[in-house]
């Protein structure tokens, strides 16, 4: 019984540590970044894989727009998003980004995703509140 319970509390401390944010409050919608040079997707867009992704990993912070995370159907928050450009924000959800809102880890919660599958579950939560990212 203390198994589980101790591993229920890891669960629940590796999901906080993946929606890790500073304290800038979830309704901002300003932000600095400046937008990637234009270019073609890099990838054909599989919004089942994203779904998929998203349903498994990014939904802990995303849902609710956790520790400052783009909530799920926050148009405003994902067209600031695409602006940056596809480049930008494959490069920060696969590195890892701190910003205005607060920060991303290095692969979200997917340490198993490929770059590919980061880009389906962008494409997704952007489909999902309206938006289509800039190339």
């Amino acid at each position: 019984m203390r198994f589980l319970l101790a591993a229920a509390l890891l669960t629940g401390a590796v999901y906080m540590l993946g929606c890790a944010g500073g304290d800038k409050p979830a309704d901002q919608t300003a932000t600095t970044e400046q937008a990637a040079p234009a270019a073609g997707p890099k990838y054909p867009v599989d919004l089942a894989n994203g779904q998929k992704i998203y349903d498994k990993y990014c939904f802990a912070c995303h849902k609710d727009g956790v520790s400052g995370a783009a909530k799920f159907t926050d148009t405003v928050r994902w067209q600031a998003q695409a602006d940056k450009g596809m480049t930008t924000l494959l490069k920060h959800a696969t590195e890892g980004f701190t910003g205005t809102f607060g920060s991303l880890p290095p692969k979200g919660t997917c340490m198993e995703c490929q770059e590919k599958d980061l880009h389906d579950a962008i494409h997704y939560m952007m489909s999902q509140a309206g938006v289509q990212p800039k190339y």
